[in-house]
């Protein structure tokens, strides 16, 4: 089971994957996850780079990702929560593997 918690506040966003899958199937939606992640990341590195964005932490290993961040971008935080967006479809299609919890501050 992969869990994704997304901590979400006006100034930024933390975001937590813990888990790993494990048959053929699960493989496949761990590689989905895998790359949503990655995909923030960037995001999140590429805007820092123009000086709009704060990193507070981003790890990526196996089974386990941190993204956080603050920023004065609208368009980072739209960005991110549009490709968070793939985590819910996912938990939708694959319950079994993926849960997925979200909160405001």
């Amino acid at each position: 089971m992969t869990r994704v918690r997304i901590d979400k506040s006006g100034l930024g966003r933390d975001i937590y994957i813990t888990g790993h899958s494990g048959s053929t199937e699960a493989t496949l939606v761990c590689a989905a996850m895998t790359t949503l992640a990655q995909t923030i990341a960037q995001n999140v590195f590429d805007s820092e780079d123009t000086g709009d964005t704060d990193i507070i932490d981003v790890t990526l290993r196996s089974g386990q990702a941190v993204i956080s961040y603050v920023t004065d971008d609208d368009g980072l935080n739209t960005a991110v929560d549009g490709i968070c967006k793939g985590f819910d479809m996912l938990e939708e299609n694959y319950p079994e593997y993926v849960s997925c919890y979200r909160s405001e501050r």
